[in-house]
């Protein structure tokens, strides 16, 4: 078992209850004391096994954004060191804050993948995100700060430039999304060039793929192919560790997962900042409780759906009350609307009628510039307009 942390991350089954057991206990007062929300729901809630924690209430993400911006805080904002966003349910945002301890823990779990994947000081780490609000670079930087590998944090303005520095610098780790993996094999495809050439040994994904389309990447750029999975308003990495097996792996020392109705449940342990308690993630999910030969024994997810109606595009998490609000502050506001939605963009057919558009031409150009230069602006999505008579 190659770890960063084998003694936690291969902790007994008993001395990992009693853990969890004890760090509940501890976050439980902490919400009490310091969480007006949590305070009114728990009353004298006691916990003295893990049975009676299923009998708490859920927290929730219409819960998140009723306390926006600061009220799921469990401390004052003068000891909350950096503050991340997210997106929440119709797109509403989330705020996530984060203390110096959250953000060394964050580091530390988000290592364990990395070594996971055979990352070493030895490496050189690149990481490509397709926008700088991107969270997971934040903690992938500090992970590899933790190993001792030197990491190259950049916000790649196109995949030529990543290509580049991919060959100048002799990234050995290219940590990065399903998306944007999948358009380095077509560019060295289109430029033939041997991916062998390059110094590459390890791919770490961003979200978990096929079995089909991680074995494309791995032949496409010559590499191990990894995935990872978070959730944002959890931890994103850091939630769980992809070991050699395939098998995602909780870390249990940080957090207590359920599976209720087949939606995925977390509560947080160590959190400081914002510790969620028994958190619906809003995403189909099933776990199973295994003996892998890793060594690890933290349970195992299997992620599935979105349960919130959220959609992914150019790996942004995005739901279609967005579309529609984008839509608004247009002269197309009101009009009936279809979606077809890819990873890369979004095609937007726009029902028309003479009445309230006309017959011109020009009119109907300037409105297909105006919303496709609206959804770049405040979403960073490429939408194409089609104007249709009906939607079918």
């Amino acid at each position: 078992m190659t770890a960063f942390d084998a003694k936690n991350e291969a902790m007994r089954p008993a001395l990992l209850e009693q853990v969890q057991l004890e760090r509940l206990q501890a976050l439980l007062a902490r919400l009490k004391r310091n969480v007006r929300r949590y305070r009114e729901q728990l009353g004298d809630a006691q916990v003295t096994s893990l049975d009676d924690f299923r009998r708490l209430p859920f927290t929730t993400p219409a819960d998140l954004i009723d306390a926006f911006p600061y009220g799921m805080f469990a401390l004052p904002l003068r000891e909350v060191k950096r503050l991340h966003s997210t997106v929440g349910p119709d797109g509403r945002p989330l705020v996530l804050g984060y203390t110096t301890n959250d953000l060394r823990h964050w580091g530390r779990l988000a290592a364990r993948q990395l070594v996971s994947a055979g990352v070493t000081p030895n490496d050189v780490v690149q990481i490509c995100f397709e926008s700088g609000v991107f969270e997971q670079s934040f903690g992938y930087v500090t992970a590899a700060e933790q190993i001792g590998a030197p990491v190259i944090p950049e916000d790649p303005v196109h995949i030529e430039y990543q290509l580049e520095v991919l060959r100048n610098y002799r990234t050995t780790v290219l940590i990065t999304t399903p998306t944007n993996a999948i358009e380095l094999v077509a560019l060295l495809a289109a430029r033939r060039i041997d991916p062998q050439s390059l110094h590459l040994r390890n791919v770490l994904l961003s979200r978990p793929i096929d079995a089909r389309l991680k074995g494309e990447i791995g032949v496409g750029l010559f590499a191990g192919v990894r995935c990872t999975f978070g959730i944002p308003e959890i931890m994103d990495p850091g939630l769980c560790v992809e070991c050699e097996y395939g098998h995602l792996h909780t870390n249990e020392d940080h957090f207590l997962v359920e599976i209720d109705n087949g939606e995925l449940v977390v509560t947080t342990l160590c959190r400081e900042a914002m510790p969620l308690l028994r958190y619906r993630t809003r995403l189909a999910c099933s776990a199973e409780r295994l003996e892998c030969a890793c060594g690890r024994t933290g349970i195992a997810l299997r992620p599935g759906a979105r349960l919130d109606g959220q959609l992914r595009i150019n790996e942004m998490p995005v739901y279609e009350a967005q579309i529609a609000q984008v839509l608004a502050k247009t002269r197309a506001a009101g009009q009936p609307f279809r979606l077809d939605i890819s990873e890369r963009g979004v095609v937007i057919d726009i029902a028309v009628s003479r009445e309230f558009f006309g017959d011109q031409m020009r009119i109907l150009a300037n409105l297909r510039t105006e919303i496709e230069a609206e959804f770049m602006a405040r979403l960073a999505i490429q939408a194409k307009v089609r104007y249709v008579s009906a939607l079918g």
